[in-house]
């Protein structure tokens, strides 16, 4: 069995070229953008899943395992998630507008000059806070179906719109609560291995505090409102408590 693992890491190591580790403290959270779109026979689906799961398992800073894996495992999810938002009549037009979360669609510093209370002003703050940029979120690779591949596209890039709406820092445990609120927002894979391999950096009495406080809430607010169904883009001036009474969403603990 183990060498059959070698042999399907060989392979394939072709199409996944290692990251060198220098680049991986630069890097964002969410990981790089990757150029092109790859559609994969059924071998190599499962060659790229077993690489992709392996690296991200003993290394969670590669970035691009965890968003190659999130694709090439989440086929099922992304038809439900599909499914959903064909269902919901704002999904509908997410689906048709297809819009892109990036600062040639988003004015930031407009944002900024909103007023304090609103989700717009949250999101701007969250990022400015955080040094993060949106034109930085990896794209989509080896979802070979467009319509399933701008739903994780979408759901990639609506990742700070969760953080803001939740009241989650981008920190170990507020990243693990997120993780399990989008496994059962999503039902993606990914979200199982990633909320898994991240606890295990936690310390003991942050691992007693997250199963106490966090988990119990991250099942509440995941089986709530869909939040792949929100425009977020149409809230920016909407008060973010009012936004969030809407959703269904309590502010996660503190």
């Amino acid at each position: 069995m183990r060498s059959l693992v070698i042999r399907m890491l060989s392979r394939t190591s072709k199409c996944c070229p290692t990251v060198p580790i220098r680049l991986l403290s630069t890097e964002p959270f969410y990981g790089r953008p990757r150029d092109g779109k790859q559609p994969l026979s059924p071998l190599q689906s499962f060659s790229l899943a077993v690489y992709s799961a392996t690296n991200a398992f003993l290394n969670p800073e590669r970035h691009d395992m965890v968003a190659t894996l999130s694709e090439v495992t989440g086929s099922i999810a992304l038809q439900t998630m599909y499914d959903g938002m064909m269902a919901d009549p704002t999904g509908q037009r997410i689906l048709t507008d297809r819009p892109i979360v990036d600062t040639n669609s988003i004015d930031i510093k407009a944002l900024e000059n909103l007023p304090t209370n609103t989700f717009g002003y949250g999101y701007a703050t969250f990022l400015k806070k955080n040094q993060f940029n949106p034109d930085e979120r990896a794209d989509v690779k080896y979802v070979a179906d467009e319509e399933l591949a701008y739903v994780m596209k979408r759901y990639r890039q609506s990742h700070d719109f969760f953080h803001v709406v939740t009241d989650l820092p981008p920190t170990v445990p507020g990243e693990l609560a997120l993780k399990y609120a989008e496994l059962f927002q999503t039902g993606l894979p990914v979200c199982a291995l990633s909320a898994t391999v991240g606890s295990m950096k936690l310390e003991p009495e942050e691992r007693r505090i997250w199963k106490e406080s966090y988990l119990p809430w991250a099942i509440r607010v995941g089986k709530g409102k869909k939040w792949m169904n929100v425009y977020w883009e149409e809230e920016f001036e909407k008060d973010l408590v009012t936004l969030r009474e809407e959703l269904g969403v309590v502010a996660a603990p503190s």
